[in-house]
Protein backbone atom coordinates (compact mmCIF):
# COMPACT_ATOMS: atom_id res chain seq x y z
CA UNK A 1 0.00 0.00 0.00
CA UNK A 2 1.15 3.37 -0.91
CA UNK A 3 2.18 5.75 1.77
CA UNK A 4 0.38 8.34 0.06
CA UNK A 5 -2.68 6.13 0.24
CA UNK A 6 -2.97 7.43 3.93
CA UNK A 7 -5.10 10.29 5.09
CA UNK A 8 -4.30 12.99 7.91
CA UNK A 9 -6.13 12.35 10.93
CA UNK A 10 -8.40 15.44 11.64
CA UNK A 11 -6.95 15.51 15.46
CA UNK A 12 -5.79 18.82 17.50
CA UNK A 13 -2.62 16.74 18.82
CA UNK A 14 0.74 16.24 17.03
CA UNK A 15 1.39 13.68 15.01
CA UNK A 16 3.88 11.89 13.06
CA UNK A 17 1.69 11.01 10.07
CA UNK A 18 2.12 10.09 6.15
CA UNK A 19 0.02 13.22 4.67
CA UNK A 20 -0.28 13.15 0.78
CA UNK A 21 2.04 16.08 -0.32
CA UNK A 22 0.11 16.59 -3.16
CA UNK A 23 -2.53 19.12 -1.47
CA UNK A 24 0.65 21.25 0.51
CA UNK A 25 3.42 21.33 -1.83
CA UNK A 26 3.23 22.73 -5.38
CA UNK A 27 1.44 26.56 -5.96
CA UNK A 28 -0.87 26.73 -8.85
CA UNK A 29 -1.80 30.34 -8.39
CA UNK A 30 -1.65 33.77 -6.87
CA UNK A 31 -3.84 36.20 -6.05
CA UNK A 32 -3.27 40.38 -5.37
CA UNK A 33 -6.37 41.94 -3.73
CA UNK A 34 -6.00 45.80 -3.42
CA UNK A 35 -5.87 46.50 0.69
CA UNK A 36 -8.30 49.32 0.01
CA UNK A 37 -10.67 45.90 -0.98
CA UNK A 38 -10.04 43.85 1.47
CA UNK A 39 -13.35 44.02 3.22
CA UNK A 40 -14.92 43.11 -0.04
CA UNK A 41 -12.88 39.83 0.08
CA UNK A 42 -15.77 37.23 2.30
CA UNK A 43 -13.87 34.33 3.72
CA UNK A 44 -17.27 32.35 5.00
CA UNK A 45 -17.07 29.82 2.64
CA UNK A 46 -15.00 28.48 -0.25
CA UNK A 47 -17.24 29.60 -3.05
CA UNK A 48 -18.14 32.71 -1.55
CA UNK A 49 -14.42 33.71 -1.56
CA UNK A 50 -13.78 32.48 -4.73
CA UNK A 51 -16.63 34.50 -6.12
CA UNK A 52 -15.51 37.64 -3.86
CA UNK A 53 -12.11 37.40 -5.98
CA UNK A 54 -14.32 37.70 -9.25
CA UNK A 55 -15.86 40.22 -8.45
CA UNK A 56 -12.89 42.37 -6.60
CA UNK A 57 -11.17 41.43 -10.62
CA UNK A 58 -14.11 42.64 -12.32
CA UNK A 59 -14.06 45.76 -10.30
CA UNK A 60 -10.45 46.04 -11.27
CA UNK A 61 -9.33 45.80 -7.24
CA UNK A 62 -7.46 42.26 -7.74
CA UNK A 63 -4.97 40.80 -9.86
CA UNK A 64 -5.33 36.91 -10.14
CA UNK A 65 -2.69 35.07 -11.59
CA UNK A 66 -3.87 31.34 -12.98
CA UNK A 67 -1.72 28.44 -13.88
CA UNK A 68 1.64 29.35 -12.58
CA UNK A 69 4.10 27.00 -11.04
CA UNK A 70 6.34 27.43 -7.93
CA UNK A 71 6.65 25.94 -3.90
CA UNK A 72 5.46 27.11 -1.15
CA UNK A 73 7.47 29.61 0.76
CA UNK A 74 10.52 28.68 2.94
CA UNK A 75 10.69 30.78 5.93
CA UNK A 76 13.73 31.93 7.20
CA UNK A 77 13.64 32.77 11.27
CA UNK A 78 15.25 35.44 12.42
CA UNK A 79 16.61 35.21 15.88
CA UNK A 80 18.43 37.01 18.74
CA UNK A 81 20.06 36.37 21.98
CA UNK A 82 17.71 34.54 24.10
CA UNK A 83 17.13 34.58 27.90
CA UNK A 84 17.68 32.47 31.03
CA UNK A 85 18.87 29.00 29.91
CA UNK A 86 17.63 29.88 25.80
CA UNK A 87 20.34 30.22 23.36
CA UNK A 88 18.42 32.07 20.86
CA UNK A 89 15.10 33.87 20.83
CA UNK A 90 13.00 33.42 17.75
CA UNK A 91 11.46 36.80 16.23
CA UNK A 92 9.74 37.00 13.13
CA UNK A 93 10.18 35.04 9.46
CA UNK A 94 10.67 36.35 6.08
CA UNK A 95 8.56 34.34 4.24
CA UNK A 96 9.16 34.25 0.16
CA UNK A 97 7.43 32.71 -2.41
CA UNK A 98 8.53 31.93 -6.02
CA UNK A 99 6.42 31.23 -8.47
CA UNK A 100 7.61 31.28 -12.58
CA UNK A 101 6.07 33.03 -15.43
CA UNK A 102 5.48 32.06 -18.48
CA UNK A 103 8.28 34.39 -21.02
CA UNK A 104 5.25 35.70 -23.20
CA UNK A 105 3.32 37.09 -19.98
CA UNK A 106 6.55 38.37 -18.57
CA UNK A 107 6.96 40.77 -21.57
CA UNK A 108 3.30 41.79 -22.07
CA UNK A 109 3.37 42.69 -18.36
CA UNK A 110 7.05 44.26 -17.72
CA UNK A 111 5.14 47.17 -17.04
CA UNK A 112 3.15 45.67 -14.57
CA UNK A 113 6.19 44.44 -12.48
CA UNK A 114 7.53 47.33 -12.83
CA UNK A 115 4.56 49.40 -11.10
CA UNK A 116 4.45 46.80 -8.45
CA UNK A 117 7.84 47.65 -7.28
CA UNK A 118 6.52 50.36 -5.85
CA UNK A 119 3.18 49.53 -5.00
CA UNK A 120 2.72 46.09 -3.94
CA UNK A 121 2.63 47.05 -0.42
CA UNK A 122 -0.78 48.00 -1.29
CA UNK A 123 -2.16 44.31 -1.85
CA UNK A 124 -2.71 41.67 0.39
CA UNK A 125 -1.16 38.65 -1.19
CA UNK A 126 -2.45 34.68 -1.38
CA UNK A 127 -1.48 31.84 -3.13
CA UNK A 128 -3.49 29.01 -3.77
CA UNK A 129 -2.07 24.71 -4.36
CA UNK A 130 -4.29 21.99 -4.95
CA UNK A 131 -7.83 22.37 -3.41
CA UNK A 132 -5.93 24.79 -0.90
CA UNK A 133 -5.74 28.62 -0.38
CA UNK A 134 -2.73 30.01 1.96
CA UNK A 135 -3.90 32.77 3.13
CA UNK A 136 -1.20 35.95 3.74
CA UNK A 137 -3.07 38.74 3.26
CA UNK A 138 -2.77 41.83 6.03
CA UNK A 139 1.14 42.07 6.11
CA UNK A 140 3.56 44.08 2.96
CA UNK A 141 4.71 41.79 0.37
CA UNK A 142 7.15 43.09 -1.66
CA UNK A 143 7.19 41.69 -5.27
CA UNK A 144 10.00 41.31 -7.60
CA UNK A 145 9.47 40.73 -11.14
CA UNK A 146 12.33 41.32 -13.15
CA UNK A 147 11.74 39.69 -16.24
CA UNK A 148 14.83 36.74 -16.04
CA UNK A 149 14.39 34.43 -18.27
CA UNK A 150 15.57 30.56 -17.77
CA UNK A 151 18.30 29.54 -20.11
CA UNK A 152 16.50 26.39 -21.49
CA UNK A 153 15.92 24.88 -24.53
CA UNK A 154 14.34 22.61 -24.87
CA UNK A 155 11.28 23.60 -22.78
CA UNK A 156 9.06 26.60 -22.31
CA UNK A 157 10.60 29.87 -21.31
CA UNK A 158 9.71 31.20 -17.45
CA UNK A 159 10.86 33.83 -15.67
CA UNK A 160 11.09 34.36 -11.57
CA UNK A 161 9.29 36.40 -9.56
CA UNK A 162 9.52 36.58 -6.00
CA UNK A 163 7.11 37.89 -3.75
CA UNK A 164 8.24 38.35 -0.15
CA UNK A 165 6.61 39.18 3.09
CA UNK A 166 7.54 38.86 7.04
CA UNK A 167 5.57 37.76 9.64
CA UNK A 168 5.36 35.89 12.69
CA UNK A 169 3.19 33.13 11.73
CA UNK A 170 2.69 31.29 9.29
CA UNK A 171 -0.12 31.37 6.67
CA UNK A 172 -2.91 28.53 7.50
CA UNK A 173 -4.28 26.94 4.87
CA UNK A 174 -8.13 26.34 3.90
CA UNK A 175 -10.25 24.45 1.89
CA UNK A 176 -10.69 26.04 -1.91
CA UNK A 177 -12.41 24.74 -5.25
CA UNK A 178 -9.25 25.43 -7.03
CA UNK A 179 -10.80 23.60 -9.90
CA UNK A 180 -13.16 26.13 -10.61
CA UNK A 181 -10.94 28.72 -9.70
CA UNK A 182 -8.33 28.17 -12.07
CA UNK A 183 -10.91 28.49 -14.91
CA UNK A 184 -10.63 31.85 -14.19
CA UNK A 185 -13.20 34.62 -15.70
CA UNK A 186 -14.23 34.99 -19.43
CA UNK A 187 -17.34 36.45 -21.01
CA UNK A 188 -19.42 34.10 -23.65
CA UNK A 189 -20.63 36.33 -26.60
CA UNK A 190 -23.79 35.01 -28.09
CA UNK A 191 -26.18 37.13 -30.57
CA UNK A 192 -29.48 37.34 -31.55
CA UNK A 193 -28.46 36.01 -35.24
CA UNK A 194 -26.18 33.39 -34.42
CA UNK A 195 -25.86 30.65 -36.81
CA UNK A 196 -23.85 28.62 -34.85
CA UNK A 197 -20.87 28.39 -32.65
CA UNK A 198 -18.14 29.68 -33.41
CA UNK A 199 -19.04 31.92 -36.69
CA UNK A 200 -21.88 33.98 -36.71
CA UNK A 201 -22.22 35.89 -40.00
CA UNK A 202 -23.44 40.27 -40.30
CA UNK A 203 -23.91 41.67 -43.69
CA UNK A 204 -23.71 45.15 -44.38
CA UNK A 205 -25.42 46.73 -47.44
CA UNK A 206 -25.09 50.35 -46.02
CA UNK A 207 -23.40 52.65 -43.75
CA UNK A 208 -26.60 51.79 -41.17
CA UNK A 209 -24.62 50.43 -38.34
CA UNK A 210 -25.61 47.18 -37.49
CA UNK A 211 -27.00 46.24 -34.16
CA UNK A 212 -25.68 42.45 -33.44
CA UNK A 213 -27.95 42.41 -30.31
CA UNK A 214 -24.60 40.96 -28.49
CA UNK A 215 -25.40 38.48 -25.37
CA UNK A 216 -22.40 38.46 -22.64
CA UNK A 217 -22.53 36.33 -20.07
CA UNK A 218 -19.96 34.77 -17.89
CA UNK A 219 -18.79 31.37 -17.38
CA UNK A 220 -19.00 31.65 -13.73
CA UNK A 221 -22.04 31.13 -11.89
CA UNK A 222 -23.05 33.58 -9.08
CA UNK A 223 -23.85 37.08 -8.09
CA UNK A 224 -21.89 38.90 -9.78
CA UNK A 225 -21.73 42.45 -10.89
CA UNK A 226 -20.56 42.77 -14.98
CA UNK A 227 -20.24 46.27 -14.81
CA UNK A 228 -19.46 48.17 -18.06
CA UNK A 229 -18.72 46.35 -21.36
CA UNK A 230 -15.83 47.34 -24.16
CA UNK A 231 -16.37 46.24 -27.41
CA UNK A 232 -13.10 45.74 -29.81
CA UNK A 233 -12.85 44.21 -33.12
CA UNK A 234 -9.52 41.69 -33.70
CA UNK A 235 -7.88 40.24 -36.76
CA UNK A 236 -9.14 36.68 -37.04
CA UNK A 237 -8.42 34.39 -40.02
CA UNK A 238 -8.75 37.86 -42.07
CA UNK A 239 -7.22 41.43 -40.79
CA UNK A 240 -9.48 44.12 -40.01
CA UNK A 241 -10.16 45.80 -42.93
CA UNK A 242 -9.99 49.84 -43.01
CA UNK A 243 -13.28 51.48 -42.40
CA UNK A 244 -14.74 48.66 -40.59
CA UNK A 245 -15.08 49.45 -36.91
CA UNK A 246 -17.59 48.67 -33.96
CA UNK A 247 -19.10 50.97 -31.29
CA UNK A 248 -16.76 50.37 -28.00
CA UNK A 249 -20.03 50.93 -26.10
CA UNK A 250 -23.35 49.41 -28.00
CA UNK A 251 -21.19 46.78 -30.03
CA UNK A 252 -22.72 48.02 -32.92
CA UNK A 253 -20.87 47.25 -36.53
CA UNK A 254 -20.04 49.70 -39.13
CA UNK A 255 -18.63 50.17 -42.40
CA UNK A 256 -17.52 53.16 -44.27
CA UNK A 257 -17.56 54.16 -47.91
CA UNK A 258 -13.59 53.57 -47.11
CA UNK A 259 -13.92 49.66 -46.53
CA UNK A 260 -13.63 47.36 -49.71
CA UNK A 261 -16.51 44.92 -50.36
CA UNK A 262 -15.81 40.96 -49.26
CA UNK A 263 -16.07 38.85 -46.86
CA UNK A 264 -13.86 39.49 -43.49
CA UNK A 265 -13.69 36.74 -40.97
CA UNK A 266 -12.68 38.89 -38.07
CA UNK A 267 -13.03 38.52 -34.17
CA UNK A 268 -15.53 40.58 -32.10
CA UNK A 269 -13.89 41.00 -28.65
CA UNK A 270 -15.65 42.47 -25.18
CA UNK A 271 -13.58 43.09 -21.89
CA UNK A 272 -15.05 44.50 -19.04
CA UNK A 273 -14.07 48.21 -17.90
CA UNK A 274 -10.97 47.10 -15.72
CA UNK A 275 -9.57 44.93 -18.96
CA UNK A 276 -9.50 42.06 -16.98
CA UNK A 277 -12.00 39.74 -18.24
CA UNK A 278 -12.63 39.29 -21.94
CA UNK A 279 -14.48 37.23 -24.13
CA UNK A 280 -14.31 36.77 -28.25
CA UNK A 281 -16.40 35.47 -30.85
CA UNK A 282 -15.46 34.46 -34.14
CA UNK A 283 -17.33 36.34 -36.76
CA UNK A 284 -17.68 36.74 -40.26
CA UNK A 285 -18.84 40.01 -42.07
CA UNK A 286 -19.70 40.57 -45.59
CA UNK A 287 -19.27 44.03 -46.52
CA UNK A 288 -21.51 45.06 -49.84
CA UNK A 289 -21.68 49.05 -50.16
Amino acid sequence: MSIYSLSCPTIGCYQNFNCDPEFLNKIVAVAFVKKSASGSIDKTTSSAWMLSFFQASLDGNAFLVFNTSGDKPKPETATVAGRGMQTTKALAKTHTVNVMDMQGVVQSNVSWYNDMLSNSAKYDFYYFTPDRIWDASGYYVTVIGDPVITAELNTYQMAEVSIQWVSKTNPLPYVFNTSDFLEGLYFSIVDATALGSPTTLFTLTNSTPVDPDWSVVLNQAGMLTLGDFIWSLQDGADAVPQGLTINSETGFITADGGTDNGTYNVVAVVTNAAGCVFGSLEITVVVDL
